[in-house]
């Protein structure tokens, strides 16, 4: 009579690929949560930055923040980070619009981030009205 010696099963090589494409595949997996992580709490930051730029912009056309200088600054806290916020106000080709800049950085460095830049145009008028 014949015996056979054969056994079923995974050999060592096989479990050893098996092992190391999960291993890649987790890999990624970890890399691309951590990505999405970190660009959500960076999109956090934009929008945050961006209310900064949209209250001043509102403080100044509702005059509240008016000031004849050509450049002013400041700071407002909101969610827990203070903001540095730096407003421009640019002469156009028509004299009767004004361009108003406002940039938003977490630092107040020149060479730091913007993490929100709002541009609006304004009547003159309403400059020299409102005063």
């Amino acid at each position: 009579m014949k015996t056979k010696n054969s056994s079923s099963g995974f050999t060592l090589i096989e479990v050893i690929v098996a092992v190391a494409v999960i291993a890649f595949g987790l890999a990624a997996t970890i890399k691309t949560v951590s990505t999405v992580t970190r660009n959500t709490a960076y999109l956090n930051e934009k929008i945050v930055a961006t209310w900064v730029a949209q209250n001043a912009m509102a403080l100044y056309e509702l005059d509240i923040e008016k000031d004849a200088a050509k450049e002013t600054s400041g700071t407002e806290e909101l969610a827990g980070i203070e903001w540095h916020w730096k407003k421009v106000l640019v002469d156009t080709e028509d004299p009767d619009i004004q361009r108003v800049e406002i940039e938003v950085r977490r630092d107040n460095e020149k060479d730091s981030q913007v993490y929100a830049t709002l541009v609006s145009l304004l009547p003159t008028y309403f400059e020299k009205n409102t005063r």
